[in-house]
């Protein structure tokens, strides 16, 4: 069964609402993008679906469950969460953060050693985190994310704009590696800004507008038309179709 929303609404202490009423769902072996224009609660409708906040209103629910019945330990095995900004209390070294995503056991040995060579970090596994660029943590951390739930049944990768500070042959390869997730059966949620990216990667997608309030839901192909995207970022955008690709959206600014 898919993570849900049920009508939530968020507000922050002694700030306007965020979200108003969402209902919206990241399903089973599909990559569900979020999009919307800055300031639509895309980073924290993300943080609901992962538990790290709490609603005002409405509830999110796996399995049918309210997601906030689960211990620490199950939210954890189920559900693996991607930071925009990854950072770290302590210098720990690249090995070591990746090694967070494990529980026990020879599978997430093995797993620690696959994800090292999946994303490019065996050879600065020994550095500190810290001295890593941004585009290098992203890489880390998602590394970290992929052992934690790589190979588990009915779970879910949820991350905050996760390639912003990658270059443009990471971030096709980490978009690469939730698409081989969800072919998995995982549930994968990334918030995107690159419409593009989102037309070629994502199965569907959920559009906020700027009151954040769902726009759109559904299919990449019905949710993200050239006329529900202008209604919600205000631009006029086109969209183009390349044979053997995805269509590219063109935004025009005349």
């Amino acid at each position: 069964m898919p993570l849900t929303t049920e009508s939530i609404s968020f507000s922050y202490p002694r700030g306007p609402r965020v979200l108003n009423a969402v209902t919206c769902a990241i399903e089973p072996a599909r990559v569900t993008a979020i999009v919307g224009p800055n300031g639509a609660g895309k980073s924290t409708l993300i943080r609901l679906l992962a538990g790290l906040r709490h609603t005002d209103s409405g509830s999110v629910r796996i399995d049918d469950r309210a997601l906030s019945s689960l211990r620490p330990r199950d939210r954890a095995q189920r559900i693996a969460f991607l930071e925009q900004r990854p950072s770290l209390a302590f210098d720990f070294s690249v090995l070591r953060v990746v090694s967070f995503g494990a529980f026990t056991g020879e599978r997430d040995c093995a797993l620690i050693s696959e994800a090292l060579a999946r994303f490019e970090l065996e050879d600065i596994r020994d550095q500190p985190f810290a001295s890593l660029s941004v585009g290098q943590q992203q890489r880390c951390a998602f590394a970290r994310a992929w052992v934690q739930i790589a190979g588990r049944d009915n779970a879910y990768l949820l991350a905050d704009e996760p390639c912003s500070a990658m270059d443009p042959r990471h971030t096709i390869q980490t978009m690469k590696s939730m698409r081989e997730l969800a072919a998995a059966g995982l549930g994968i949620g990334v918030v995107i800004h690159d419409l593009n990216i989102a037309c070629r990667f994502a199965d569907r997608a959920i559009v906020l507008n700027q009151h954040g309030r769902l726009a759109a839901q559904g299919t990449v192909e019905q949710a993200m038309t050239p006329e529900i995207l202008a209604q919600v970022f205000e631009v006029q955008i086109e969209s183009h179709q390349i044979p053997g690709h995805a269509p590219v959206l063109v935004i025009d600014d005349q």
